[in-house]
């Protein structure tokens, strides 16, 4: 198997094997759920962490995810190359099912995702300065994806799914395909947001 073939199906052999070794558990903490990442770090953190919004599932996956990827971003920032959680988010259990429906209904979808990406293709847009530069984003997409916006949750999932597989495979090219997403998303949600307040202002004046 070549290394491109590899890095492309990477993220979803590591959520699989994920998935099979706590299958058998009642419940999973945040800090175990990331020392199975592996060192994939960041990339893989992101998309682990975009997948709880991609397929809505009762309980506090909204919450906690959104309050991991505000911490990543600000790592990503700071220059860090290590993730690390405050123990408060680490020692937090999740149903270890629920964990488990997540990934393996979105497993499809990231391996769709992951036919986008090579391995190393313009890998120098990809390096230790690049985290600084795309948390950021990063940051503004954690925002977004909390906000209480119907059907505002695909373009944030998108973009952090394409982001985190560029930065597994290094891919330069998916990693600018990423930001350009991500600017798209800014420009949607804040349409949204726009025809939302006039709707909502509109509907106001006709009940006074």
């Amino acid at each position: 198997m070549t290394a491109g073939r590899q890095a492309r199906g990477y993220a979803s052999s590591v959520l699989h094997r994920i998935a099979a070794e706590i299958s058998s558990r009642d419940r999973v903490s945040f800090g175990e759920l990331l020392h199975h990442l592996g060192p994939s770090g960041f990339g893989l953190a992101l998309i682990a962490l975009a997948l709880p919004a991609m397929i809505p599932i009762p309980g506090p996956f909204g919450m906690v995810t959104g309050s991991c990827l505000v911490l990543i971003a600000f790592q990503m920032l700071l220059g860090w190359q290590r993730l690390a959680l405050p123990r408060f988010l680490a020692e937090r259990h999740l149903a270890a099912g629920g964990v488990t429906a997540v990934i393996m209904r979105a497993l499809p979808w990231i391996r769709r995702f992951e036919t986008m990406v090579r391995h190393g293709r313009w890998r120098s847009l990809t390096g230790p300065s690049s985290h600084v530069l795309v948390g950021i984003p990063v940051l503004l997409l954690a925002v977004v994806l909390a906000l209480p916006i119907p059907f505002g949750n695909v373009g944030p999932v998108v973009s952090l799914l394409v982001i985190g597989l560029s930065l597994v495979a290094r891919d330069g090219l998916a990693l600018m395909v990423g930001l350009v997403l991500a600017l798209a998303t800014f420009a949607w949600t804040g349409v949204l947001i726009f025809a939302g307040a006039h709707i909502a202002a509109y509907l106001g004046n006709l009940f006074i």
